[in-house]
């Protein structure tokens, strides 16, 4: 396919190139010179906004955990620095400050973060904030003694009016090969390939590869339209950028909140698929699949079945539609949903809320606080994917002894002491059951990406 993609590209330049066009000067010149000379044109303006992001991050590991033991050696992790590679645009130069546009899997957990100007020019970086969300980071650089910096600043463009089948560069660091260029088209857009909660991808055959990421994606006319995030390694020409609209909307909530400020409307939603749409005779919208109790949604009295088919008189055609307008609603605002129940179109209103920040719980909203960890259940598609029962690490106290057993967010704690944990309810039974019994450690299997490992939990 990606040969058939260059035959093509080959082809349509061939014909442009047999196109003959009269200039003033009586000369004349062929619209691929002309399309060279604006090509190179709109690189050279762009590139200086293009920066190297090196993070360090200090990598935890146990020379054990991949044999096959009945119990814990008992050594401290070891620990050793990596340094990863990536890439940012420069979107905004203020009070003697620069702030950059970057992935959040670039910079995160790093402890400290260089950003590369040109081969002569380095900074240290501060992160303003991240959000794991979209995958938008925004770092912040001091920029005293940087040339020129004020004509460095990208042109952000109109991702809403980028168009499958246009030109696209996309400006990066793969494999720290500075400022490399690679030119394609738009592929697709509004993708979803499940790597973030909130995607719309403008997909591109345009090359990316590893240190492309936190790059721009920008139009002929030097606009940025995306920031290149992720590929699929087993295919070619496949490139995902999130759209500057999205990471402009949370790079602005970051510098003025601090953090991202989500509506939430409290449901869980699908589409719905032709099998659906069969048994309900309803071709249109969102079906909701349950209603979060206490909810704005609740509040306001959707119901599982409700079909929504706009907000405010908008259309919503897709899950992702409304994921991304509830998401931009500012909490506390009246909206109209436009929904079908049973047959019947009616409009309800319903007054958003904020988005609860999950994995920064409240120490009230912490079962054994003392241990430092939040757990949640399990949710069966959870189980189904993953393939195994237990509750899930939600969020780590630094410091504390869940931390210094090793556990991380993104855990499936599966045993305690060889005893099996379904739920959280089990899981602090099982651990409350072991302090009686005058133990001050707890042995715990758990899942950790596609294997199995031992950790030793402190009880005090």
């Amino acid at each position: 396919m990606r040969t058939f993609s260059l035959l093509l590209s080959a082809v349509f330049l061939l014909v442009l190139a047999c196109r003959v066009e009269t200039t003033p000067a009586g000369g004349s010149q062929s619209v691929l010179e002309a399309f060279e000379k604006e090509l190179t044109e709109v690189v050279d303006r762009v590139s200086p906004s293009v920066v190297t992001i090196f993070a360090v991050q200090t990598v935890e590991f146990n020379p054990f955990e991949d044999f096959d033991l009945p119990f814990r050696i008992p050594f401290e992790p070891f620990r050793q620095e990596r340094r990863s590679l990536g890439s940012g645009v420069i979107v905004k130069y203020e009070k003697g400050k620069v702030y950059i546009l970057t992935n959040n899997h670039v910079v995160e957990d790093a402890k400290s973060i260089t950003v590369r100007f040109d081969r002569h020019t380095e900074r240290k970086a501060r992160i303003v904030g991240t959000d794991p969300k979209t995958d938008i980071a925004v770092l912040e650089v001091d920029a005293r003694g940087i040339e020129g910096i004020e004509k460095r600043v990208a042109k952000l463009g109109d991702s809403d009016k980028v168009r499958v089948g246009q030109i696209v560069i996309a400006i990066g660091n793969p494999y720290g090969l500075e400022r490399t260029v690679t030119v394609g088209v738009v592929s697709a857009l509004k993708r979803s390939i499940g790597i973030t909660q909130y995607e719309s991808y403008i997909q591109t055959d345009a090359a990316i590869n590893p240190g492309n990421s936190g790059g721009p994606l920008i139009n002929i006319k030097g606009e940025v339209i995306g920031i290149n995030t992720a590929i699929v390694a087993s295919g070619q020409g496949l490139g995902f950028a999130i759209p500057i609209n999205l990471a402009k909307w949370v790079m602005e909530q970051i510098l003025k909140h601090g953090r991202v400020i989500r509506g939430w409307l409290g449901v869980v939603i699908q589409e719905i698929t032709p099998d659906i749409a069969e048994a309900i005779g309803v071709r249109e919208g969102i079906i909701i699949a349950q209603v979060i109790k206490g909810s704005p949604a609740d509040r306001a009295g959707l119901k599982v079945g409700d079909i929504i088919v706009a907000l405010n008189g908008k259309k919503m055609d897709s899950v992702r539609d409304l994921q991304l307008s509830i998401m931009k609603t500012r909490p506390g605002t009246v909206v109209t949903l436009t929904v079908i129940r049973e047959g019947k179109r009616m409009e309800i209103k319903v007054k958003i809320g904020e988005l609860p920040e999950r994995g920064r719980p409240k120490p009230r909203d912490v079962e054994g606080e003392d241990l430092g960890l939040s757990l949640r259940d399990l949710t069966p598609q959870e189980k189904a994917r993953l393939g195994v029962e237990g509750v899930l690490v939600v969020s780590v106290v630094p410091g504390s002894l869940a931390h210094r057993s090793g556990l991380r967010p993104g855990d499936v704690i599966m045993r305690v002491n060889y005893r099996k944990v379904r739920t959280v309810k089990e899981f602090y039974k099982a651990i409350e059951r072991l302090k009686e019994l005058g133990k001050s450690k707890a042995l715990l299997l758990v899942r950790r990406g596609e294997g199995n490992v031992y950790l030793v939990l402190s009880l005090e």
